[in-house]
């Protein structure tokens, strides 16, 4: 490249690492640390789009994930097509006794989608897994599961769900009335910093794998 050429290159801040999330409302990305040398524990409050999208993005990292459900067809066939692979995303009906190990190469993402609360005895995370607690509405069953988690994600919420999520994660009364505003393709993150409203910015490539954003 020519000098001239060169002087013209400018450099962005940094914006820290980790899985892009999407960008904030001044275009900024946002990034997530889903993955560290110490277990992480996410909540979701919303649906198995969202989830899947957080998948998707996860796959391209290295990470290998295990889905316990009690909608087994909501996740059928879904590693496979994101993937190409069968070894990628394993969906149980069960709750496992024990969890794969993950690696900084191949990151663990252990997904409990189980409707309204988390798991009841989940077995103990090593180094470089994460829990992911699905919560497909927010009922008192589920405020454990976020007020464990390191990070929360929320969806669009209803006017009850948001009461109780604006409690629970001790958010302020503009933000707790935000969250019954969000449109489709966008999602709250609370905990390890301010509170963010993220818009998810979804490639044409995870809609076609994913699906259009809904809750």
């Amino acid at each position: 490249m020519p000098r001239a050429g060169l002087r013209r290159i400018t450099v962005t801040p940094a914006t820290g690492a980790g899985l892009l999330l999407g960008r904030n409302q001044q275009q900024i990305p946002v990034p997530l640390k889903l993955f560290s040398p110490r277990p992480e524990r996410v909540a979701l409050v919303g649906g198995a789009w969202a989830a899947q999208l957080l998948i998707f993005r996860a796959f391209a990292v290295g990470a290998r994930a295990i889905v316990v459900t009690t909608e087994q067809r909501a996740w059928s066939g879904f590693g496979e097509r994101a993937t190409g692979q069968y070894n990628r995303l394993t969906v149980l009906g069960g709750e496992p006794s024990s969890l794969p190990p993950g690696t900084a190469q191949t990151p663990s993402l252990i997904v409990y989608d189980l409707g309204v609360t988390g798991p009841a005895a989940a077995p103990p995370l090593g180094p470089w897994s994460t829990q992911l607690t699905v919560l497909r509405q927010l009922d008192r069953p589920g405020v454990a599961a976020l007020q464990e988690a390191g990070l929360t994600l929320l969806q669009r919420l209803g006017g009850d769900e948001a009461t109780l999520a604006a409690a629970s994660l001790r958010l302020d009364q503009q933000n707790g009335q935000l969250l019954q505003f969000m449109t489709d393709d966008m999602i709250a993150v609370t905990g390890n910093g301010p509170d963010r409203f993220v818009f998810l910015n979804q490639t044409p490539l995870e809609q076609q794998y994913v699906g259009m954003p809904r809750r």
